[in-house]
């Protein structure tokens, strides 16, 4: 199949042509961050696709940086609709650029044309036979590979437009992109939007290179309002007289980037690359659990960097001897069990924090299931309420199985466009990433036990995604449980619970109510670009 697209069958294409003689250095670089991201419902909704946290920073600030190093830029353009201030008010933050960023922005009449519209807005920006580099900015390069472009842009033979491609892996990421079929090392016989069948090694990214006569035909495609989509647009060009296409190979790792399981996937694929490398920190609210609280500490020390015990002023000498079988423990006056979890989590620096209970209910070996299941999620959720995981002598009476059920379908209702399903908001075993748990730590106001289903709300409120696993569910150690121990001590918890629920669907839709009108008065205020 392979050897049928090319005339040379190398094991890859040649990034080293000939020499150019003439200057053709890139000056002027532009960031595709306009789509709608449709794909992408309901989440490009709240936040544009390119403003997506992989690995501590959005995505377009990656394609930002990575241009900014690659290529000695004089013009920095980002292309966005009116809808993503988001987008330019981050932008402006960034520091150590060659150039300031300007801003070019596309009608919402024209963004529905995808990169047609795109390019078409960057034609008064360049000069004729002037050289540009543009980039999408919702994609994920990994590697040095913006610096070889760079050369190779410079010291190939002449192009009307030269795209970065890359070999296949899957049929997956084939068949998601464009197909790029070859005629020699550089030299591109055809490319074809979402291919329906394997016809070359090689897929298209959406870095490319161009002259002016790129955008000009393009907006000349959108005046005469032409069904032509831009990969046809391309394959056009040497019929124009631009010159021919061309093939850059990128080796290093890509992910493009349509739809939020894309996003996790890529997610995954970095976690698992430094899965060694990540701490973890184990919490554990605790009052007068003397009695169960050493064998608590030593049986979680085992699977993590440290334990640490938040004690709320314990008289019975808890912090001694949690202290004493290893833990880190802060002893102070605190306000319930949801205010003893928020304050170790903003004392823990840690990757990941882990969440347990101080009487035994929950066991350190158990850990492991919830670390698995969190490469592929922000945060995962404990459940006790399968039967076959809940011990013989522990205290999940059918009330407050059925409480907690309840609550986790209320939960799922309505937030029913998250996509996750709840059966125990009241379990606190659970993990979650520290960057997950900084987004929304400024809005947890529970105190109590309400904090549970409270933290659930909230990574759901940011778009986070949140999976539920069942976990073993062992008898108490020794003691007696603070929140369920009577028939009043659980109403008072459920009744807590249920107001946290109310509480925040009320808010999030009073919010997204004040957000939707001002953008209908922004819209109505604002003239047509």
């Amino acid at each position: 199949m392979q050897e049928s697209s090319f005339k040379k069958s190398p094991d890859s294409l040649s990034n080293s042509p000939a020499p150019y003689p003439g200057s053709r250095k890139v000056k002027k670089a532009f960031v595709m961050a306009a789509g709608r991201g449709i794909r992408f419902r309901s989440y490009s909704r709240v936040i544009p696709k390119s403003m997506l946290v992989i690995d501590s920073e959005p995505l377009i600030a990656r394609n930002i940086r990575l241009l900014n190093g690659a290529f000695d830029l004089d013009k920095l353009y980002i292309l966005i609709s009116r809808k993503n201030a988001l987008i330019s008010e981050y932008v402006n933050t960034m520091t150590h650029l060659k150039c300031k960023p300007e801003f070019i922005e596309i009608s919402e009449e024209n963004v529905s044309r995808g990169l047609l519209a795109g390019y078409a807005a960057v034609v008064p920006y360049l000069n004729p036979s002037e050289v540009f580099v543009s980039v999408l900015g919702d994609e994920y390069y990994e590697g040095t590979d913006h610096r070889g472009f760079a050369e190779f842009i410079q010291s190939c033979p002449d192009f009307s437009v030269c795209c970065a491609v890359k070999k296949y892996v899957s049929p997956d990421e084939y068949f998601k992109n464009y197909s790029v079929d070859f005629l020699s090392d550089s030299l591109v016989k055809e490319v074809r939007e979402k291919p329906k069948k394997i016809t070359s090694a090689y897929f298209g990214l959406g870095m490319i290179s161009g002259k002016r006569e790129l955008p000009e035909l393009a907006k000349k495609k959108l005046e005469e309002n032409s069904p032509v989509n831009f990969i046809e647009l391309l394959n056009s060009m040497p019929q124009q007289g631009a010159g021919p296409l061309r093939g850059f190979e990128f080796r290093g790792g890509y992910v493009n980037i349509n739809t939020r399981s894309d996003v996790f996937k890529l997610k995954r694929f970095l976690r698992e690359s430094r899965w060694n490398t990540f701490s973890i920190d184990v919490i554990i609210p605790a009052w007068n659990e003397a009695e169960s609280i050493a064998y608590v500490v030593k049986d979680f020390l085992p699977v993590c960097s440290r334990v640490i015990v938040m004690d709320n002023n314990s008289n019975d000498g808890t912090a001694d001897i949690a202290r004493a079988a290893g833990a880190c423990v802060y002893s102070e006056k605190l306000d319930g069990y949801g205010d003893a979890i928020k304050k170790g989590m903003d004392r823990s620096r840690a990757d990941i924090m882990c969440i347990t209970e101080a009487d035994g209910t929950f066991r350190g070996e158990d850990i492991e299931k919830l670390l698995m299941y969190l490469k592929n999620a922000d945060a995962v959720i404990g459940t006790r309420t399968y039967w076959q995981y809940v011990e013989y002598g522990a205290n999940m009476p059918f009330m407050q199985r059925f409480g907690n059920m309840l609550f986790g379908s209320i939960i799922t209702l309505l937030w029913w466009n998250r996509r996750s399903r709840f059966t125990d908001v009241g379990c606190t075993f659970r993990c979650l990433w520290k960057d997950s748990y900084q987004r929304i730590s400024q809005r947890l106001v529970g105190k109590g036990p309400e904090f549970s289903p409270e933290m659930i709300i909230e990574l759901l409120n940011t778009w986070q995604r949140v999976i539920e696993v069942p976990v073993p569910y062992h008898a108490r150690v020794m003691g007696e449980s603070k929140f369920s121990h009577s028939f009043f001590a659980s109403a008072k918890t459920a009744g807590k619970m249920l107001r946290i629920i109310v509480y925040k669907r009320w808010k999030e839709w009073m919010f997204t109510l004040v957000a939707l009108k001002s953008m209908y008065f922004n819209a109505q205020e604002r003239p047509s670009a």
